[in-house]
């Protein structure tokens, strides 16, 4: 293995105003020395300084949204396709040796860098892989099963489980109720389905601690939001950063001592 590294990161806003909670991460991104590159389709607002921009259509084309709309569950548009787009996004951004993949709202403690010959992903718990931190080499097999999928008349993928993959869709289907693949779930391409395709591609146990970036996932992540001691988080270098999660909390009053406090006056100055 040649182990170049590389500090160079990439990400999707598809257009608007970038929330609070995502200039903070972008910003804390730039501060610690990532080379971050925010893809986008219209135009922005409340861009930090210090991120580059680039065309997102150079990357995958919009329309790729419309495939992804929800048929049974309509009241879960335009969420679950925008989130969905962002998991196909992400892949074919990998395919283009545009770097690793960020979520907006990842929060760097500290730089790092990740070896370009090597998959770079870390548990998120509960045996799945956290989908908002992820590199793959530009080769690498699971960017093909992306792409194939996208060549399909159906965005089905052949890689779920028994439950989603064979007994929800016959039922649907016995039943004569119209359904599209994104109605069985916001993570059949995203989380869940990353995490088994790293299974069949034997590259799972290639994950890495999960505490570099999930230290606290799911309802646990309110607690940056709460007068809560994270001194730990800052301090200790197990921890390159944290995947914010919960980012209905900035409409909140700010709880003081809090992380979210902490971090908004750290990089909260050029908010507008």
């Amino acid at each position: 293995m040649k182990n170049i590294q590389s500090n160079k990161v990439s990400t999707l806003w598809l257009k608007g105003r970038i929330r609070n909670i995502d200039h903070v991460c972008l910003a804390s991104m730039v501060a610690n020395n990532l080379d971050v590159t925010l893809y986008h389709y219209e135009p922005i607002t409340n861009l930090p300084k210090g991120v580059k921009l680039a065309d997102a259509s150079e990357i995958l084309d919009l329309s790729l949204l419309d495939r992804l709309q929800c048929i049974k569950k309509k009241e879960h548009n335009p969420q679950i396709p925008i989130a969905q787009f962002s998991d196909f996004f992400r892949i074919i951004l990998q395919k283009k040796s545009k770097g690793l993949w960020l979520d907006t709202d990842v929060f760097i403690f500290r730089p790092f860098t990740y070896n370009l010959d090597k998959v770079y992903f870390c548990h998120e718990g509960k045996g799945r892989i956290g989908y908002p931190v992820i590199y793959l080499p530009s080769n690498h097999p699971i960017i093909e099963e992306y792409e194939n999928l996208l060549l399909q008349d159906t965005l089905m993928p052949n890689w779920l489980g028994f439950i989603r993959g064979k007994l929800r869709p016959f039922i649907w289907t016995l039943l004569r109720q119209k359904f599209s693949p994104s109605d069985l779930g916001i993570t059949i391409y995203g989380n869940d389905g990353f995490s088994r395709l790293t299974k069949r591609h034997n590259c799972f146990k290639e994950a890495l601690n999960k505490d570099l970036f999930f230290h606290w996932t799911g309802n646990e992540t309110n607690r940056l939001f709460q007068k809560v001691n994270f001194e730990d988080l800052i301090n200790n270098s197990k921890h390159l950063g944290i995947h914010i999660h919960r980012k209905q909390w900035e409409n909140m009053p700010i709880n003081s001592g809090s992380f979210w406090e902490w971090a908004l006056s750290k990089y909260g100055n050029e908010i507008n």
